[in-house]
């Protein structure tokens, strides 16, 4: 008989403080130490996901100039990115709404994007907004996250189930969002993807999350609108929006590759264990997860491997101070994608860990001062090593485990969602 229990039932042990949460992490641990798992040991399990996600963008509303001033905004830009004003416009309020995309580029400082600007906006820090009004008057001004209306984060394709390893078949290197220097042929491989912490990977039917599902965007509360784009039965993704103000800067920012900046973004999702058929589908292990390796230009299927492969508690970078030589010309001090090192007198003192992505780019670098097993895989009989992960896994590990207590003391909301989520059987 299929055993089952009821959300509700699943509140109540939380009120009485008898629910036992853990996050897939820790369920994977357990296993593998020899711990037999059953459904009757464990009501909810939270998974989470922290890696590059292009499809992100702010939407903003904010007052400009006094009402009956001005007809309405038709340019503005924060921090030199350009925005989208409009659809609303909001005639002699004052009063501006926008769209800025994670992806955007500044016209006015280098190194900085969508996803650099909702991390400072995060942060507090003040903005700097330039504005051209319909009347071709131009206003200055500066304002933080407190002096807006509305500061949300919405992305159009977040979580995806399982992405992908590349590697570079061509004869010659490619500068690609893939990787953080030009991409070798045929020599090294880079992947994303957070395994089996994915909450798609853990719900392979969608029978505990849907529209309306209260989630974890950035440590704050947000909401599943439905599914993304491009999204299929077999690589599904995820619609989600959250407000900015409580957002935690660890889980966001921008990432440097050789073909310019991509914003980061996290996603946390609940997985209510309702009966034995959602507990089976738990994944336990890395190794039941597919990778698959595309050739970098083309994305056609080149190879197979496993998550396992690739992910083996190897989720935190190390750095060994008395190993740096204090080279005179350091390239890893300019080569780190989120600018995370804490740099004395030119020389790397410690890793700022709020910015590290654990990426491993350091360690491919300076094999010395930082340690990291990136792991090398086996493709048509070479030994090919891993040197980028575009997926934090320690920093989804750590967004588990803020779900995980956040359930636990009772401020996250646990509900049913208000509709099923709907894929395609494959992209058109």
């Amino acid at each position: 008989m299929n055993k089952k229990r009821k959300l509700s039932e699943i509140r109540k042990k939380i009120e009485k403080g008898t629910a036992v949460v853990l996050t897939v992490q820790e369920l994977i641990d357990r296993i593998s130490e020899g711990e037999k798992v059953q459904f009757e040991d464990i009501d909810i399990v939270t998974t989470a996901t922290k890696a590059l996600m292009s499809g992100i963008m702010g939407i903003f509303s904010f007052r400009l100039s006094p009402p009956k001033t001005l007809r309405k905004f038709t340019e503005v830009d924060i921090n030199g990115i350009p925005t989208f004003p409009g659809p609303c416009p909001n005639e002699y309020l004052g009063i501006v709404d926008l769209i800025i995309y994670g992806t955007a580029q500044s016209k006015t400082i280098e190194n900085y994007c969508g996803g650099s600007l909702f991390r400072e906006i995060v942060e507090g820090k003040s903005l700097e907004i330039i504005a051209k009004s319909s009347e071709g008057e131009n206003i200055e001004k500066e304002m933080t996250i407190e002096d807006m209306q509305f500061a949300k984060l919405m992305g159009t394709r977040q979580a995806i189930k399982n992405y992908y390893a590349m590697i570079n078949c061509e004869s010659y290197a490619v500068d690609t969002i893939f990787s953080c220097l030009p991409f070798e042929p045929k020599t090294e491989i880079t992947f994303s993807g957070c395994g089996a912490l994915n909450p798609f990977q853990n719900d392979p039917k969608f029978e505990t999350f849907g529209v309306g599902s209260p989630i974890l965007v950035n440590g704050n509360i947000g909401y599943l609108i439905g599914p993304g784009t491009r999204n299929y039965i077999a690589k599904p993704n995820m619609m989600a929006i959250a407000p900015m103000l409580g957002m935690k800067p660890e889980y966001m920012g921008a990432f440097k590759t050789s073909y310019g900046l991509e914003p980061i973004c996290s996603i946390a999702v609940p997985i209510p264990i309702l009966n034995e058929r959602i507990f089976n589908n738990i994944v336990k292990f890395d190794k039941e997860v597919p990778l698959t390796i595309l050739s970098l230009v083309g994305r056609e299927k080149v190879g197979e491997i496993a998550y396992g492969d690739v992910w083996d508690n190897n989720f935190l970078i190390k750095f060994v101070p008395n190993a740096c030589n204090n080279c005179k010309i350091c390239n890893v001090i300019d080569n780190c994608p989120t600018n995370a090192f804490i740099i004395i007198d030119g020389k790397i003192t410690a890793i700022n860990r709020s910015r590290c992505f654990n990426c491993g780019n350091c360690a491919r670098l300076c094999p010395e001062a930082f340690k990291l097993d990136l792991k090398t895989i086996k493709f048509e009989n070479h030994e090919i090593p891993v040197v980028l992960r575009q997926s934090d896994r320690y920093g989804a590990i750590k967004l588990a485990e803020q779900l995980k207590s956040m359930i636990l003391k009772g401020k996250f909301p646990l509900k049913k969602p208000t509709g099923e989520l709907d894929f395609a059987e494959q992209v058109k």
